[in-house]
């Protein structure tokens, strides 16, 4: 298992920002409706990717492992996994995401949110 340690050297990183006020009619009732995601790509070879979504229900997990890039084809190799910020420990999994590659965005081309419609955006060094 790569060493996933704290100082690294970053390589790129991307996120995916919403938030959102939401009314309804009639009621004056609103509530915030707040979706980010956050993908990082070390130097190394390992990655780190956050995710909260929060709108009828809280949504949040860390996934860490492998990346590479084959064929203008992002591929994460997913290998621990967090589904709550309170988690002490991480989950091993094995799973696989990939991404096509476009000039600041990448999007999902399989994997268990290939339902997601957002693109992730590259980050400006």
């Amino acid at each position: 298992m790569p060493n996933f340690g704290i100082s690294q050297e970053i390589h790129s990183e991307y996120v995916f920002k919403k938030e959102k006020t939401k009314w309804k009619i009639g009621s004056g009732i609103k509530w915030n409706y707040i979706d980010s995601d956050s993908l990082v790509l070390y130097e190394n070879g390992t990655f780190h990717r956050t995710k909260f979504y929060h709108y009828h229900e809280i949504i949040y997990s860390e996934l860490k492992g492998e990346w590479k890039i084959k064929n203008d084809t992002l591929i994460l190799n997913i290998r621990l996994e967090k589904e709550s910020k309170s988690d002490k420990n991480w989950t091993e999994i094995n799973s696989t995401i990939s991404y096509s590659i476009r000039k600041h965005k990448i999007k999902p081309i399989n994997g268990y949110e290939f339902w997601a419609t957002r693109n992730l955006k590259r980050v400006k060094k």
